[in-house]
């Protein structure tokens, strides 16, 4: 049996990080953390095969720090982010791709939206 592949979540609201583990059931093991102010000690204690990254966040650092945090540092370049989040104006997308993004799906999102994405990564 092949070995599931590491996904992290971050993501303030409960239910849909619940949702998204149902998602992933089988597909990949995710861990979820509700904000991202250790994102690098977080990075850092597991290897992850993909990052799912919330972009409204609360706390001192929201989803955008957080991608810039994690580009900047050597072990986490090549990690591949997605940027979820509610955030769907004309120009969003491109903000969060040049931040360091490697695709982007706003939310509400369908369940297989978000594995087609995800499965390019992993």
């Amino acid at each position: 049996m092949s070995e599931l592949k590491k996904v992290l979540y971050i993501e303030d609201n409960f239910d849909s990080q619940e949702l998204v583990k149902i998602y992933f059931r089988g597909l990949a093991e995710l861990d979820c953390f509700e904000m991202a102010e250790n994102i690098i000690q977080i990075a850092s204690d597991n290897k992850y095969d993909l990052i799912l990254m919330d972009i409204n966040l609360p706390g001192r650092i929201d989803g955008v720090d957080a991608v810039k945090l994690l580009r900047r540092d050597e072990r986490f370049k090549k990690i591949p982010i997605i940027a979820v989040t509610a955030y769907a104006m004309v120009g969003d997308r491109e903000r969060f791709l040049e931040v360091g993004c490697d695709d982007y799906i706003s939310k509400p999102f369908f369940r297989q939206a978000l594995l087609d994405k995800a499965k390019r990564f992993l």
